[in-house]
């Protein structure tokens, strides 16, 4: 059966192509079994110059006589169609490192490499293109590229065979009109056209040559990586002598043949944009930025830093290949405090040193979204004000009000466009059978604010499972954690995701991890038909028929994380009760209607980012645009106006930087803007007036184990602290040692209690967050505040010593542990008899908090920054400045004494 489907799959494709291209092969007589004499199977080694049409070309020239396991890029793999000819194959994806790295992406890629050599050296054939990409001009560059010399050289076993296509350049395949990978299926569909166009058999041919070749005796088996690739791009870019240009050659010619026989009119062949080739001054960087990019350079590349000049290309002149590059990004992104860094652009020393410099700022692409219609969107739904539907679960509620608002708008991004109720219903009750089967009780989400997280999140509740938010930007030690408390042992999260999440450690979760992308395609037809049939059902029959009709509103809704204010996160279930209650209160606090459109940046895994902009909208039912990157100010300016945007929440940090990125106009629709996590800054305010919103700054107050929200200033009224509580919230002032009720107006600690108050933490060493007084229960803040006579709660500090950096809760003892523990390998003197580290914050509302290190011992910024890192911390834990002081002071007790620290240093 599989030699009949082998079979029409050359038929079909030589009958495909045959209408453009007219294919010669040169050299196939030479692959004899004496020839190809090693014990191993194939390596089959060819050029790239175009998509689909060369590898086409290339298996039709081998196939069946060597059935042939490509290794294709993980995007191209994934395709629709492609996919099952890619799987018949036994094809290896490998991932796409030009959009981004992380650590996810350099194990698969080097579990890819590993498994073609063993299966090289078992018999199996591989086509492999050594530049890993088709070319971006007509020279065949392949530059540091490491997989193809690598695999030479641990599989001495395999048979080589040189692969040399000619005749593509300047096909509409290749990247010679548009200066990047044409997308396949619309530039198929357009060939289509021109055949049709041509009446079929009348279209202009396109030659082609593609020649095999065995190595020829100089072939660099044990040369260097930059040498071997030298030679391949020598012979891969030998004159071809199919057109009389001139400079031809290096590289292939670039043939231009008419699209239709009724026009000699040739295509344009794309010009690159001057302002992304230009050089930059290099005298305007820095010194010490250009000194220290050439130093890791040097580190990476193992060459001397003299030898390294700001006009070096990576790939031609210093033999890096995607992987080192992702190395020199993730050092820039750690030490220049960089957002993104697109590998792409990532091409020169001088690049990257202005880069660094933020001289030089990597172009984005415009959002797309899927299927938009802005028609849709924008249709017009009855003014009302709004409530959260009846229902004691999350997925309860959810239900009743997808089946009541039906056909009506409710959530849109950019993957998977805009959805009404009944498209987001099916998806969820789809998705919930799937993850009914998962084991254990938590089944891990690693998404960013999207139309899937809150899919995945909602059919995961549906299935009966407690959705666990796991927070992929906090360091690798906060997720080794995460994994030994919860035990979960799936971990959900999407491939179009993790493609462009870069410099993420995430080797925790490597092995839990399930791609939806995956699960997606194994929904059969019947499984999709089951969906359609249960959403047309009552919410009741929907949660028995996948089983969790036993839930109630006291069982678990999500597991959430703090940031490891204590040494290590805490884990903090929160109930459909606590959730419910405090969407409910949100109502009450400020006026929502049903033509509202909210702009949802928070991550799911942020207590608020869970609740108030991923849940709420839902069953509040009002539409919401989810967009990943909060910290894209500009991206979010722009949306907010395509969008028409009345609702926006977010840290502090995050709106000053939206609302810095646009003008009045961007911001026209915008009615409340919701603060909290950290204290709003005067400057929040100011940049609201600037925009004309003054009156739209909300500030509020919320704790993840509150679900989140606690107080909130109301519109239209003063703006005092951050606000009265909620309706169903209660607040009291106490001593914070003795905890006896004081003054409400008296600075002391705040006790919360309510049915939006969780019941404990996970771990099960932690101690209890609760105190008794006047015979009732209250969850202790850590906050010290007090209450006005009108009831508004004023915060003026924390208990604990933890400062918030970008909304995360930073903790000064954790960075004091982890320094003394690297203290000795990194040679510092540490005394037995008195302290001699000590670590204290400034925090400013109008200027981002510092980090303190003092020390009785020399040390720099970069030493420490880099024990932290090394000790599992994420970025947003720096020291910004190290104090070297004769002694670290102490009190009468034999404590640090940091007040002084503060006071004397820090003032």
């Amino acid at each position: 059966m599989r030699k009949l489907i082998e079979y029409f799959f050359i038929v079909f494709f030589r009958l495909i192509l045959s209408f453009r291209y007219r294919i010669r092969f040169k050299g196939l007589d030479k692959l004899s079994k004496e020839a190809l004499k090693k014990p191993g199977g194939v390596l089959f080694l060819p050029n790239h110059p175009s998509v689909f049409v060369d590898p086409i070309s290339v298996a039709l020239g081998i196939w069946p006589r060597f059935p042939i396991r490509p290794m294709i890029v993980e995007y191209f793999y994934y395709q629709p169609i492609v996919h099952v000819l890619m799987k018949f194959v036994r094809a290896l994806p490998v991932p796409n490192f030009d959009v981004g790295s992380n650590s996810l992406k350099r194990k698969k890629s080097e579990e890819v490499v590993q498994e073609v050599i063993k299966d090289l050296k078992k018999g199996d054939n591989f086509l492999i293109y050594p530049a890993g990409r088709t070319k971006q001009t007509a020279f065949e560059a392949i530059g540091g590229a490491s997989a193809v010399h690598r695999i030479v050289q641990e599989a001495p076993e395999a048979n080589i065979v040189l692969v040399r296509t000619k005749g593509l350049w300047g096909s509409m395949f290749s990247r010679a009109f548009i200066g990047k990978a044409p997308p396949l299926f619309p530039t198929l569909l357009q060939g289509v056209k021109y055949v049709l166009m041509n009446l079929i058999f009348f279209t202009p041919r396109r030659e082609i040559i593609v020649e095999f070749e065995l190595p020829p005796a100089d072939f660099p088996y044990k040369a260097s990586r930059l040498e071997f690739n030298r030679w391949l791009e020598r012979w891969y870019n030998k004159p071809d002598g199919l057109t009389t240009q001139v400079g031809a050659y290096p590289g292939d010619s670039l043939v231009l043949i008419p699209y239709t026989i009724w026009s000699k009119k040739l295509p344009e062949p794309w010009k690159q944009d001057k302002e992304l080739s230009k050089e930059f001054d290099i005298e305007k960087i820095p010194v010490e930025i250009q000194e220290k990019i050439i130093l890791e350079i040097a580190k990476i590349t193992e060459m001397k830093a003299g030898d390294i000049k700001p006009e070096m290309a990576f790939d031609t002149d210093l033999g890096m290949d995607s992987l080192d590059v992702a190395e020199l990004i993730s050092f820039i992104q750690d030490y220049y405090d960089l957002k993104s860094v697109n590998p792409l652009e990532m091409t020169t020393v001088g690049r990257a040193m202005a880069i660094a410099a933020k001289i030089y700022v990597c172009q984005e692409e415009p959002p797309q979204v899927v299927g938009a219609d802005s028609k849709k969107w924008f249709k017009k739904v009855p003014r009302e004000k709004l409530r959260i539907p009846e229902g004691q679960t999350i997925p309860e509620a959810f239900l009743n009000i997808s089946k009541e608002k039906g056909s009506r708008v409710i959530c849109a991004d950019e993957r998977a466009g805009i959805l009404t109720y009944k498209d987001l219903r099916m998806r969820v009750i789809l998705l919930a059978e799937y993850i009914k089967t998962l084991p254990g009780e938590y089944v891990g989400i690693m998404l960013p604010a999207s139309v899937a997280a809150m899919a995945t999140i909602l059919a995961t509740q549906l299935a009966g499972k407690v959705p666990l938010l796991v927070n992929w930007t906090v360091g690798p030690r906060h997720l080794d954690a995460v994994v030994n408390l919860s035990n979960v042992q799936v971990v959900l999260s999407s491939w179009t995701f993790l493609d462009r999440l870069e410099n993420v450690d995430l080797h925790a979760v490597e092995d839990r991890l399930v791609m939806l992308e995956d699960v997606r395609r194994k929904f059969s037809l019947k499984d999709k038909l089951k969906a359609l049939f249960l959403s047309k059902l009552s919410a009741k029959t929907v949660i028995k028929s996948i089983g969790s009709d036993k839930r109630t509103k006291d069982d678990k809704a999500v597991l959430l994380f703090t940031s490891g204010t204590e040494n290590l996160p805490k884990g903090v279930p929160l109930t459909h009760n606590n959730i419910l209650s405090n969407l409910r209160d949100a109502p009450t606090v400020l006026d929502f209607y049903s033509d509202d459109i909210f702009l949802s940046i928070l991550p799911p895994f942020h207590a608020f980012g869970f609740t108030a902009s991923g849940l709420f909208p839902l069953l509040a039912g009002f539409k919401v645009f989810y967009s990943p990157d909060p910290t894209d100010g500009s991206k979010l300016a722009r949306l907010s106006k395509e969008w028409k945007a009345t609702l926006l929440c977010g840290a502090p940090t995050f709106l000053k930087g939206i609302l810095k990125s646009g003008t009045p106009e961007h911001f026209e629709s915008l009615r409340i803007c919701v603060t909290g996590a950290e204290k709003a800054p005067p400057e929040l305010f100011r940049l609201s007036e600037k925009i004309g919103k003054r009156d739209a700054v909300v500030e509020g107050y919320g704790i993840t184990e509150c679900s989140p929200i606690l107080t909130a200033n109301r519109m239209g009224e003063e703006h005092v602290g951050v606000g009265r509580p909620l309706d169903s919230v209660e607040l009291l002032v106490v001593h914070p040692e003795t905890y006896e009720v004081i003054d409400q107006a008296t600075q002391g600690l705040i006790l919360a209690r309510g049915p939006n108050v969780f019941s404990g933490y996970l771990n099960p060493a932690q101690a209890s967050p609760f105190v008794e007084v006047q015979g009732k229960q209250w969850y202790k803040t850590g906050d010290l505040g007090h209450i006005d006579a009108k009831g508004n709660l004023i915060i003026s500090g924390r208990q604990k010593r933890f400062v918030k950096i970008g909304g995360e809760m930073i903790s000064l003892a954790s960075i004091e542990d982890a320094l003394l523990e690297a203290a000795h390998t990194k040679g510092w003197p540490i005394s037995d008899e008195k302290p001699s580290l000590a670590v204290c914050a400034k925090e400013d509302p109008s200027l981002k908090t510092k980090i303190y290190l003092f020390t009785d011992f020399e040390t720099t910024t970069d030493e420490v920054n880099q024990t932290l890192k090394e000790k599992g911390f994420s970025n947003l834990v720096k020291v910004s400045e190290v104090k070297v002081l004769p002694e670290i002071p102490i009190m009468g007790s034999g404590k640090i004494y940091y007040r002084e620290l503060e006071n004397k240093y820090l003032a």
